[in-house]
């Protein structure tokens, strides 16, 4: 079950669902998890999980992106200053100002079934209202990605999702 609150936009002067995210799962509760879904005990994902992040900046810094079936792909992306230059050959490095690594999630396969084709999205997901502790928020309650999204973005910013 996913949870989701109302948010008033003083912009639209509407209120619009955000998801909620109650709580955040980590690497062990993961690994547990995935030992009782295998035939791989516990320590031996977590010995895995622990191995990705190297693994993964090893082949981002090589210039690879790294695809995981069924989750998505990582990629490097970067910002430049704002002001470009007048030629190609004026192009460098110092111009980045900010290295990101991007995620592009992975796509269910065959016919979309609806508007949410994400594959880590359930298809029978259900939402159920959870009122916060205080009033229902507005634009002035909540930063930018607290909370959840209204669409399009990435989830909080410290990288939890519902479980």
């Amino acid at each position: 079950m996913a949870f989701y609150s109302k948010k008033f936009v003083k912009l639209t002067e509407k209120w619009i669902p955000v998801s909620k995210t109650v709580s955040c799962y980590d690497a062990k509760r993961l690994a547990k998890d995935i030992e009782k879904e295998s035939t791989v005990s516990q320590t031996d994902v977590m010995a895995v999980l622990n191995a990705i992040p190297n693994v993964m900046t090893r082949y981002l810094a090589e210039g690879h992106s790294v695809k995981l079936d069924g989750i998505g792909s990582f990629f490097l992306t970067f910002e430049c200053k704002k002001t470009g230059v007048d030629t190609a050959e004026e192009v460098s490095m110092d111009q980045v100002t900010n290295i990101k690594v991007q995620f592009r999630p992975a796509m269910k396969s065959g016919s979309m079934k609806g508007k949410f084709n994400n594959s880590l999205i359930a298809d029978d997901i259900e939402w159920t209202y959870l009122p916060n502790t205080k009033a229902d928020e507005t634009d002035e309650d909540v930063p930018e990605n607290e909370g959840g999204n209204t669409g399009g973005g990435t989830g909080n910013d410290d990288g939890s999702f519902a479980g």
